[in-house]
């Protein structure tokens, strides 16, 4: 039998801003469910519903909505299918350096760099943090420029600081790639 292998997709980020946040809704949702990977880290929150996550080589359902954290080039599959039970969910998507090259080295930004890391295993946020920091990544796109981003750095934030959340893939199953080669694949 053949492996089955993710496929790249391309992220391109929101209008003015340098990461990515997009709705989507169960009846017009063309979210890619399909095995696929990016450089991209990826914020996913369902506010309800239940459904099906796969994340790297951990498959499971969920239960009353999700908050999840998917790391660079971690494969997964879209969070909304014919079996999923949801009408609305919020993505965020931001390459790793979505700030520049070294601005995650600073002495402020160790919580969120830290976050990152960990994130290239997958962490599922528990029912705390997802009701407290839910609301807020839902009204990110309704900001101006400025106050969206500040707002996703506190999120972030507040996402390494909490302890409300599970690692999801824990022998770090991962595509390996060289920005180069996405950079070549952006330009395809």
């Amino acid at each position: 039998m053949r492996p089955i292998i993710p496929n790249l997709k391309i992220i391109v980020p929101s209008f003015g801003s340098s990461f990515s946040i997009s709705n989507h809704e169960k009846s017009n949702n063309s979210h890619n469910n399909q095995w696929h990977y990016h450089p991209e880290i990826e914020l996913v929150y369902i506010s309800t519903g239940s459904g099906k996550r796969q994340v790297g080589n951990h498959l499971s359902y969920f239960h009353d909505g999700d908050l999840i954290l998917i790391g660079s080039n971690l494969p997964h599959c879209g969070f909304n299918s014919e079996e999923t039970d949801h009408s609305r969910e919020t993505v965020i998507q931001m390459k790793p350096d979505f700030l520049g090259d070294h601005f995650f080295d600073i002495a402020e930004m160790v919580n969120i760099k830290n976050l990152f890391n960990k994130a290239k295993q997958g962490i599922l946020f528990g029912d705390r943090i997802k009701k407290t920091v839910g609301p807020q990544i839902e009204a990110l796109s309704t900001l101006d420029p400025l106050a969206r981003l500040l707002g996703i750095l506190t999120i972030l934030n507040e996402l390494e600081l909490s302890n409300d959340s599970t690692i999801l893939n824990a022998e770090e199953f991962t595509i390996e790639t060289q920005m180069k080669d996405n950079d070549r694949m952006s330009l395809v």
